[in-house]
């Protein structure tokens, strides 16, 4: 029945305390961890767009997945490495490129030489400040870090010195310097991966679903977001003892959510998923399905 159906999804306790903002730039406020914003799925897109954000889905919630992300831009950048997206890790990301050549060389300024320099001093070859300027000193460090890996020895930071330097993560120092262009997509479709290809804990359970559609429904979650003003979030509702709350998770049909929410007939190995209407929940039903526990 659909009042059964949609009651179960109960709106109580508290997750996360980070307020959503939904309706800024990205870089016009602070992202971090326990956020859950339209911009964090900008964020996550152009982190992906980058090869920094490895999940065929964004999700919109700021969970360690992304902070993680975030941390290796910020590394290979020569950014403060805190995991937070602020304004100097947001104009990193949404800078035009260097041109269109995908080799770095002296007299180029921004974001990736001081991720480039960021890693030959990592590294022992750049003793100096991390600037941004691809100046003689930087093409000192390149040369001696070429001559050291038995490369060509030219001072050019192109694809042979990226692998040297990144090994299989070249690819995103390489990015960082191609055109504004968006990169070409393959003819061939990506097929998602199953649950049980997804790393992290699997358990299987019995799910309902929920909406905010109804009467009565304050449409506000345990974590305090409103489902009613942001309908098209993933979020299901879980015991706590079983998946915990504030885990991103991968549901089987379902796609990527959010452990947001938990109630009384939440227990044991059950779960119910939000949609925006009665209708779509209804057609959810009641069915089996696999849970990856991704963190």
């Amino acid at each position: 029945m659909i009042k059964k159906v949609i009651a179960t999804g109960a709106i109580a306790g508290v997750m996360m305390s980070s307020p959503l903002v939904g309706e800024a730039a990205l870089g016009d406020h602070t992202l971090k961890q326990g956020m859950w914003d339209k911009d964090v799925h900008q964020l996550q897109q152009t982190l992906k767009d980058k090869g920094y954000f490895h999940y065929t889905e964004t999700t919109g919630y700021y969970g360690d997945i992304t902070t993680a992300s975030v941390k290796d831009f910020q590394k290979r950048n020569g950014l403060k490495v805190d995991g937070i997206a602020g304004k100097r890790t947001a104009e990193a990301l949404l800078q035009s490129s260097l041109g269109k050549s995908n080799i770095l060389k002296h007299g180029n300024k921004g974001y990736a030489v001081s991720g480039l320099q960021s890693e030959l001093k990592d590294q022992g070859f750049y003793s100096y400040t991390v600037d941004g300027i691809y100046g003689p000193i930087t093409v000192n460090a390149v040369k001696a870090f070429q001559k050291a890996k038995g490369i060509t020895v030219d001072g050019l930071t192109g694809p042979q010195t990226i692998k040297a330097l990144y090994g299989e993560n070249g690819v995103r120092v390489k990015t960082e310097v191609q055109s504004s262009a968006p990169a070409q997509k393959t003819s061939a479709p990506v097929k998602a991966a199953s649950a049980d290809q997804k790393q992290g804990k699997t358990v299987s359970v019995e799910a309902t679903a929920y909406t905010a559609d109804c009467d009565g429904c304050s449409g506000i979650t345990a974590n305090g977001t409103n489902l009613k003003t942001n309908p098209n979030v993933k979020v299901i509702a879980v015991d706590p003892d079983v998946i915990p709350l504030n885990s991103q998770v991968y549901v089987e049909g379902y796609g990527y959510a959010v452990a947001a929410d938990k109630g009384g007939a939440i227990q044991g190995n059950r779960i119910d998923v939000f949609y925006p209407s009665k209708q779509k929940a209804t057609e959810w039903g009641r069915k089996n399905v696999k849970v990856t526990i991704l963190d």
